[in-house]
């Protein structure tokens, strides 16, 4: 069976206005514009403070991979990169999953998980995000792995 294909609709630019959190900037942004299922194209800005997860080997299964501890970074940190999607989870709820990487005035870098709510504009941040048009994207509990994992099918 072939993979399901989709294809870019409507591109959306906007600008986030300072204090507002990241995640819930993207989401909002989505909702208001009718996008379900959509991508992260591009960003320039920068935020407050990082909050972040990354990825640990599991405490109880060396062979299975879990989130370590939340980590904050405090700011103000230059985004050098987003990537993401939005889609929606087995409640029809919108998700916005997003990873980035941030440098600080040293020229430190971070990366990892970004956590809703934690991660508010500084001076400004301008958002590029794509429609996915053509599938539909929902990320269900996989009973196998015991993680998240995205389910595509095409419309």
């Amino acid at each position: 069976m072939a993979d399901p294909i989709a294809s870019i609709g409507q591109v959306i630019v906007k600008h986030l206005p300072t204090n507002e959190d990241l995640i819930g900037g993207i989401k909002k942004m989505c909702a208001e514009n009718g996008i379900r299922y959509g991508q992260i194209l591009s960003v320039v800005g920068s935020i407050r403070r990082l909050a972040i997860e990354c990825v640990v080997v599991s405490e109880d299964d060396e062979n299975d991979f879990d989130f370590g501890p939340p980590r904050v970074i405090p700011g103000p940190l230059q985004v050098i990169g987003l990537v993401g999607l939005i889609f929606e989870n087995e409640d029809c709820e919108m998700v916005a999953h997003v990873h980035g990487t941030f440098s600080d005035s040293t020229g430190s870098v971070y990366g990892g998980h970004l956590l809703e709510g934690e991660n508010p504009v500084a001076v400004r941040l301008c958002l590029v995000i794509g429609e996915i048009t053509g599938v539909r994207m929902i990320e269900k509990m996989d009973g196998e792995s015991g993680h998240l994992v995205m389910h595509v099918g095409q419309l």
